[in-house]
């Protein structure tokens, strides 16, 4: 429940078909197939990462007319994920083959992490799933992911007002890397909203915790990263293939 949740300001930002037809990619965490935290996000996010429609968690512990529309938020996402590398444009000489055994081999040399307990929190206006203590290895996995692959990014958009709410440091990385939260503004965060005011974010956040509590008090492990991607700017984004860590 978000009153005993650790609570920033931070905001979170966030196919099997022709490579010529994808406009950016993107490398997040997503559950193991299979897992309990899988099923909850498909139950939670109506599909699967693999765009499946499915049917859409149940509105019963959402009483009041306006956060019953909460349960479709989730629909504009790409599914149940956290993020290790936002959105970017391949630059012109770059393509998707390179992209993807970039990240098969960054996977194979690099090690599963424990999260520990994980707790609902606030982010800015979204609701998230985080560690209960720092992951310094997530962190570190992170930076790693943001080096490894900033080679095949086109030079990110110009800023502009909409992000003045940015300190001078995360909106030098956002001019330097695409995203104001990487290195060490990174926070490992697991999506579960949109954007939504304080009284639906804690109606949401009693509703879900009844069925989390189980998934949080064991935690997960980030044990392989996924690479997305969307056709022509559309969202949501669609898994190519997830990679484990099996250094």
């Amino acid at each position: 429940m978000l009153n005993c949740a650790q609570v920033d300001t931070q905001p979170q930002n966030g196919l099997a078909s022709s490579a010529s037809n994808f406009a950016r990619y993107a490398i997040y965490y997503t559950p193991q197939p299979g897992s309990p935290l899988a099923a909850f996000g498909r139950s939670w996010f109506g599909r699967a990462n693999d765009g499946a429609t499915l049917q859409a968690f149940s509105t019963a512990g959402f009483t009041d007319s306006g956060v019953a529309k909460v349960s479709a938020l989730p629909g504009r996402y790409t599914g149940l994920h956290a993020l290790f590398l936002a959105p970017f444009a391949l630059r012109e000489d770059a393509a998707l083959d390179d992209v993807r055994t970039r990240l098969i081999n960054f996977a194979a040399h690099r090690k599963a992490v424990e999260t520990g307990p994980l707790t609902l929190a606030r982010a800015g206006r979204y609701l998230v799933l985080r560690p209960v203590d720092p992951k310094p290895a997530l962190d570190w996995l992170a930076a790693q992911c943001v080096n490894a692959f900033e080679t095949f990014a086109a030079e990110p958009d110009e800023i502009g007002e909409e992000h003045r709410h940015l300190s001078p440091y995360q909106r030098l990385l956002l001019r330097s890397f695409g995203h104001p939260q990487v290195m060490s503004e990174y926070r490992f965060s697991i999506a579960l909203t949109g954007p939504l005011d304080t009284a639906h974010l804690e109606r949401v956040s009693q509703a879900l915790w009844p069925v989390l509590e189980d998934i949080c008090a064991e935690g997960v492990a980030v044990d392989g990263l996924s690479l997305f991607a969307d056709t022509s700017g559309r969202t949501p984004m669609r898994l190519i293939g997830r990679y484990k860590l099996a250094g």
